[in-house]
C-alpha cells in the first residue's frame, strides 16, 4: 500500500464534506493562494471511499458540534484573522 499527501479545497465558516479513500488521515488545514485547503494522507489505490466532515471557524465563533477532533489553528492576513479546524465525527 502506497500513501501520498493530497490537498482538498474546503470553506471557512461552514461545514465541508469531503470524499476521501477509506483509511485516509486528515493532517492539516491552512491557506494557500487565498484558498483554504485540507491536506490528508491517503492510500494511492483505494478500495473504498468515505466522507469526512470538516468545520473551520473563527476565534469566538460558536461550535455547535460536540463530537469533534481538533486539527489545527491557522492565521490569515498576518494574524488579523485566526481560524480553527475540526473534523466532525459521526
Amino acid at each position: 500500500m502506497t500513501k501520498k499527501v493530497f490537498k482538498y479545497k474546503i470553506s471557512k465558516g461552514i461545514v465541508t464534506r469531503i470524499e476521501l479513500p477509506t483509511g485516509s488521515q486528515p493532517l492539516h488545514v491552512d491557506m494557500q493562494d487565498g484558498e483554504t485547503y485540507l491536506w490528508a494522507l491517503v492510500d494511492e489505490k483505494p478500495i473504498e471511499s468515505k466522507f469526512i466532515t470538516i468545520l473551520v471557524v473563527g476565534t469566538g465563533h460558536e461550535i455547535s458540534h460536540l463530537n469533534t477532533i481538533y486539527l489545527n489553528t491557522f492565521l490569515v492576513k498576518g494574524g488579523e484573522y485566526v481560524y480553527h479546524a475540526f473534523q466532525i465525527l459521526d
